[in-house]
């Protein structure tokens, strides 16, 4: 027997290994049967997707932990269809807004603007717009657009009217040179409403990105690989293809009825040259699934190592508040600065917990970044006309998988 003082110590110590048992998901063991759960699930939802013809070759990236929990590339059978290997690159669309946003706060955190500061300070072009009025008529701006307007979309911007096959803006932008002759179009055109006064997704990220481009002094494309994709280790993400990275880019299929056909050139609309200074804040990354996934885990880190824990969580909250305009708020979601995040999992109608945030992109990539569980899941192919059925059937797998 010891002392009574050993006997408080030996105490002390079982209490102490009694409350350090990991909970779900924390030990070896119950890992590996939330791996076996997951592969089970989200290998299944993979199948279902391809023979339902929702989508076709695709692939579902889920990280847990700091770690890849699952990584499978399910392929179709569809004539012309390429198998998706780790070296496959996609176009991401609007998955480039988180980007660019987080770009941008980067400059946040060095005080280079606040969020309610008037843009028209790096941008003078931008006192050139006018409002739209009905019958046509334009009148002034009421007030200056700022930082928080391009960054949740309330400016007034548009720029998406009009396709690759079409007479509009979005066209006539494909074919520019640099974000200066972005903003000479943009701003020769009526915004849709009053600064925030409503809500239109429309250019604002690339608009942003021209800010960074002038607030940095150096092009967007090499702000962010000095600052986002080197730090991040993302040597494939980038606005431009060469002839070698062509070969690596996964094919547009078009879905028509229940029958797919191959995208022309023509359909994948951004021209992607090298060289090219239209660095795209909005629309323009093409990625990997491996890049994309170093990005969800900084954004699963707190931001670590590139951006503040507390710009993050600022990020994250709910800026639209009282704008009645934005329809997220009726599928259960609000507004951050870049991100989507979900307030309401009832009123969402999918089985994932309040507080996880994302966005998607153009031909159907997806992603979203779960802070309780240090989870992301990203899912990416190329359909058009996109659609949220794949994100929404993986993330019900996953949320299945977590529970014991």
């Amino acid at each position: 027997m010891g002392s009574p003082q050993h006997e408080v110590m030996i105490r002390v110590c079982i209490f102490v290994l009694v409350v350090q048992i990991p909970l779900f998901g924390e030990g070896p063991n119950l890992d590996h049967e939330f791996e076996r759960r997951l592969k089970r699930e989200v290998s299944m939802m993979q199948r279902e997707l391809v023979e339902e013809r929702i989508c076709l070759s695709h692939e579902v990236i889920v990280g847990f932990r700091g770690e890849i929990g699952y990584r499978h590339s399910e392929e179709s059978t569809v004539e012309g269809d390429r198998p998706i290997a780790k070296e496959t690159l996609f176009p991401i669309w609007s998955m480039s807004k988180p980007v660019t946003s987080v770009a941008a706060m980067l400059l946040y955190e060095q005080g280079a603007f606040a969020l309610d500061d008037s843009v028209r300070g790096v941008l003078p072009k931008l006192s050139r717009f006018r409002v739209q009025r009905e019958g046509g008529a334009t009148e002034p701006l009421r007030r200056e657009i700022t930082y928080r307007d391009l960054l949740c979309h309330t400016a007034g911007i548009d720029g998406y009217d009009g396709s690759f096959d079409q007479q509009g803006t979005w066209k006539q932008i494909m074919e520019l040179n640099d974000l200066d002759e972005v903003m000479t179009l943009l701003v020769s055109q009526p915004l849709k409403h009053q600064p925030g006064e409503g809500y239109t997704y429309g250019m604002n990220t690339a608009v942003l990105g021209r800010a960074v481009e002038v607030l940095s002094g150096m092009p967007f494309a090499d702000f962010l690989r000095k600052k986002i994709f080197s730090p991040l280790g993302m040597t494939q993400t980038r606005f431009s293809l060469t002839k070698e990275d062509r070969a690596h880019f996964q094919p547009l299929f078009v879905k028509e009825g229940n029958q797919y056909r191959p995208g022309t050139v023509a359909e994948d609309e951004l021209y992607y040259r090298p060289g090219s200074a239209l660095s795209l804040g909005g629309e323009g990354l093409v990625s990997s699934m491996t890049d994309y996934a170093k990005f969800c885990q900084m954004l699963v880190d707190q931001g670590r190592p590139i951006l503040k824990k507390k710009t993050l969580s600022l990020m994250l909250d709910d800026h639209l508040k009282k704008n009645p305009h934005y329809g997220g708020k009726a599928r259960g979601l609000h507004h951050g600065l870049g991100f989507w995040v979900l307030e309401d999992s009832a009123k969402e109608g999918s089985n994932s917990p309040n507080g996880i945030f994302g966005w998607s992109g153009y031909h159907t990539t997806h992603f979203w970044v779960d802070p309780q569980h240090k989870l992301y899941g990203i899912f990416m192919t190329r359909r058009y006309p996109s659609t949220d059925v794949p994100q929404r059937r993986l993330r019900d797998a996953v949320y299945r998988a977590l529970k014991p």
